[in-house]
């Protein structure tokens, strides 16, 4: 990229104006031999380059010339184009509410796939509270192993606690920051459960895993007493 065409030029204009600079002044026919610039595009350069300021025209003995104005302008364009941008950022909080109300208003959010399912684990590593877990715990190893190594040492690093509710057959399991207690290996399931921050993140191990995160505090709540129940009939 031209260095020019960084603060909004087209490569035609770039040309252009460059071109200028060193011709003084120039007809549109001219400029197009010297900068290289096909004679009908000449013509939409220049109407750009007048918009923004940089070339002027004057008539000359009957005839239209062009002549660039001084780079000058150019620091002029970037304290402008500094000042919109100051001017967006000051709008972001704003603009984070409607985000925030948005969001409130979507109480279901669906994942497909693998690179889905790595959101879902990305979204419980900012959990402010533990993470209760039930349902499929070997599945995620099965399909996402090397990822859910990683995800497991952010969350102790994070020092994200966890309770899970895992079939035997994973036994003796010892994680960091996790509690494990089991249930016999005939409750099977494809389904992970995670319960965490008034939300429950539900992901089914097929053969393109899906998952979903609900959002409702409600729904979090009926998950949780329902994960509290098998916990206390599970065995450590």
């Amino acid at each position: 990229m031209n260095i020019l065409e960084k603060i909004g030029l087209s490569p035609n204009e770039s040309k252009c104006y460059k071109a200028l600079l060193k011709l003084g002044s120039s007809s549109a026919n001219e400029l197009s031999r010297k900068s290289g610039v096909h004679r009908v595009s000449v013509y939409d350069a220049l109407r750009g380059l007048q918009e923004k300021g940089l070339i002027s025209q004057i008539t000359k003995e009957n005839k239209l010339l062009f002549e660039a104005e001084s780079p000058e302008k150019i620091e002029e364009m970037i304290k402008e184009k500094e000042d919109d941008l100051n001017e967006v950022k000051e709008t972001i909080p704003e603009l984070m509410l409607d985000f925030k109300s948005a969001k409130e208003k979507q109480e279901v959010h669906s994942f497909k796939r693998l690179v889905g399912i790595k959101n879902i684990l990305r979204e419980m590593l900012k959990s402010k509270t533990e993470i209760l877990d039930f349902g499929a715990e070997y599945k995620i190893k099965e399909f996402l192993n090397h990822d859910y190594i990683k995800w497991d040492k952010e969350r102790v690093k994070n020092k994200i606690k966890m309770r899970i509710v895992a079939n035997e057959r994973i036994k003796p399991t010892q994680i960091p920051l996790t509690q494990i207690k089991y249930v016999p290996s005939e409750f099977n399931s494809s389904v992970s459960t995670y319960i965490f921050d008034d939300k429950v993140a539900l992901i089914m191990w097929v053969e393109d895993p899906i998952g979903i995160i609900i959002e409702h505090k409600a729904v979090y709540e009926s998950y949780k007493n329902y994960f509290e129940y098998l916990w206390k009939g599970a065995k450590s």
